[in-house]
Parts: C-alpha cells; structure tokens; sequence
C-alpha cells in the first residue's frame, strides 16, 4: 500500500497571497519555503487504520491559511475525498505539523491550496497492537478488548515508511491511571526506525485509555505496536 504524493505537492500547488503588502518575498524564497512545506507535509501523513481496512482511496484538497510566524490560522476543505475518515485526517495532519516554517520576509499571511491523495496499490498493510492484561478474567477482558478498539481508531502508518518500504515492531511501556489517563510512556524495544518509534511515543501521548476496572489505580502495560507490508513478508 503506498500513500501518494505528487512530487511537486506545494511547489506546484496554487498559491495565493491572501493581504498585499508593501514588499514581496522573493519568488526563490517562497519557492524554498514551499519544499520545507512540502517536507512537513510528507513527514505528517498518515493512511488511518480505518482506511487501510476498508481499502479506502481519494484526494482532499485543502485550502490552508498561514500567519506570518507559520502557525496555521485556518483551513478549509474544498473538495471532499468521498469518504468521511480521509476528510478527518486532513485535521490530524494539520494538527501534526502545525507551526509551518515561517513566512518569507514580506507575506504577513499567505493561503495555499494542495491535494492530499490518498491512494493504494495491490500491497496489504497492517497495523496491530497486542494488549494482555493479567487479571480477573472477566473484569479485565471488557477494559482490554476496549484498549484495542482505542488502539485501532487511532493507529495510523507514516507514509513516508510505507513509500520506503519500511516496517517494524515497536514495543512501548505505558504508565496508565485510574481514569484512564497515559502518565507515561517509553520505548522498551525498538523497531530499529527512529520515525516508528516516534510514531509509537506519538500515538500514546495523543490518546487515553478507559477507566481501569474498579480497585485498581494505577497500570503499567508493555504494548507491542506492529506495522507490516504484506509484500514484504510475501517476498521474504
């Protein structure tokens, strides 16, 4: 499964000035701007879960509003991909990369237009975390079928190591509380990819987990998060 981007996915996007001022950034320097732009992009994408289950594909394109020190003051979609989760991750990925680097000297605010494709080949990846909780049986089997569905809404894969063809198994340690709350998270095994283990320390710090059963205040769990390519395992 690869994420697609056009080679020239900002440089070649529709740039538009959104105030005039009294001087204008160099067209060399915007264009510079555009390929760091351009970079957080590819850096930030990621195929949702949901997605790669489904075998959804599409192209959201973005209108998106930047002040002069980078953030991201505002975005629009305008035109939908055809499927709600795709439409969702362009939040997620402006979240992620919010500030952009700042604007050249001359633009106090600068809006730019740009697709995001999302789009597969025949290739199968796959994404899964193991949870194992010991305990009552019962009471703990309901928290842990729902830490997994927790898991699932929200793994994504980076693009970047999809196109690279990279994969791996990163074994995180989580610190969990009563209410559910990740105090604390490391990896305790690596994938070997600086990027996936990131990803991995990412994605916990983004989410939180149910409540822990009644009696219990506080958890530590060892999580293994997979990210496979199907080819790969078929090549091998």
């Amino acid at each position: 499964m690869i994420l697609t981007h056009t080679k020239a996915l900002l440089i070649g996007a529709t740039f538009a000035a959104a105030i005039s001022a009294p001087t204008y950034a160099d067209e060399d320097e915007l264009q510079s701007w555009g390929v760091k732009v351009y970079d957080r992009f590819a850096a930030g994408q990621r195929y949702p879960r949901q997605a790669v289950e489904q075998k959804l594909e599409g192209t959201v394109k973005v209108q998106v509003t930047v002040a002069k020190s980078g953030s991201i003051v505002g975005f629009a979609i305008n035109r939908s991909s055809g499927h709600e989760v795709l439409d969702a991750e362009v939040l997620n990925i402006l979240d992620r990369i919010n500030p952009l680097p700042p604007l050249p000297e001359g633009k106090d605010i600068y809006v730019f237009k740009v697709p995001l494709r999302f789009q597969m080949d025949d290739t199968a990846t796959t994404m899964e975390a193991n949870v194992e909780v010991a305990g009552p049986a019962a009471t703990w089997k309901d928290w842990q079928r729902d830490v997994q569905r927790t898991l699932a809404r929200n793994q994504g894969y980076p693009t970047q190591l999809i196109e690279e063809g990279i994969e791996g198994t990163v074994k995180v340690r989580v610190n969990v509380g009563a209410d559910g709350t990740i105090m604390g998270q490391r990896v305790v095994e690596s994938s070997g990819s600086d990027i996936l283990d990131d990803e991995a320390i990412d994605l916990m710090r983004r989410i939180s987990f149910p409540p822990l059963p009644e009696g219990r205040d506080s958890i530590a769990l060892t999580i293994p998060l997979n990210y496979r390519l199907a080819s790969n395992s078929r090549r091998g």
